[in-house]
C-alpha cells in the first residue's frame, strides 16, 4: 500500500480504513477531552465583588439524587463541608467522595450576586443558591450525585 502526504481527499482514505484501526484515535480523542476542571465560568456577577454576604455559614448536606450507575452503592455518600466560608462574595465547596474507588473530591466554586443568590459552573457540575439574612440554601448538580445543602452565618 502506498502511503503519500495530502491535503485533501485524505477524508476518503480515513472512511476506507478498517474500523480496528480507528479504535485507538477515537479513546485519543475521548481521553483527551477528559482534561480535569476547567475553572469557575463566571457570568456578569464576577465582574464586581459583593461583600454583604461574606462570612462562615455552618451548613449540613444530604443527598437530593443519584444516578442509574451509582444507584445500590453508597458513592453518593458524603460529609460535605461543615463550613462554607465566603470571601469578597466568592466561596467554594468541596464534595469527598471517600467510598468512590477513585476517592474524589470535585470542587464546586461559585459567586455571589447583589441579591444574594449565588451560581457556579465547573466541568464538575453546578452550584446554586440564595442566601436570606444570615441563612444560606443551596443545591450542587453533580457528575453522578445531586445534593441540597442549608446553613446559618455564625
Amino acid at each position: 500500500m502506498q502511503r503519500r502526504i495530502c491535503m485533501q481527499g485524505c477524508l476518503a482514505e480515513i472512511a476506507g480504513m478498517r474500523p480496528v484501526r480507528l479504535y485507538p484515535i477515537a479513546l485519543v480523542l475521548m481521553i483527551s477531552g477528559c482534561a480535569g476542571p476547567m475553572g469557575t465560568i463566571h457570568g456578569e456577577a464576577a465582574k464586581s465583588s459583593v461583600t454583604s454576604f461574606d462570612g462562615s455559614y455552618q451548613t449540613t448536606i444530604h443527598i437530593t439524587n443519584i444516578a442509574p450507575e451509582a444507584k445500590g452503592s453508597n458513592w453518593c455518600e458524603t460529609p460535605g463541608q461543615p463550613t462554607i466560608t465566603v470571601t469578597n462574595g466568592q466561596f467554594s465547596y468541596a464534595v469527598p467522595h471517600p467510598n468512590v474507588p477513585a476517592d474524589v473530591t470535585p470542587t464546586f466554586s461559585a459567586t455571589m450576586a447583589p441579591n444574594g443568590s449565588f451560581l457556579g459552573q465547573t466541568v464538575d457540575g453546578t452550584i446554586s443558591g440564595q442566601v436570606h439574612g444570615t441563612h444560606m440554601e443551596g443545591s450542587i448538580d453533580g457528575q453522578g450525585c445531586g445534593y441540597g445543602f442549608a446553613g446559618d452565618r455564625t
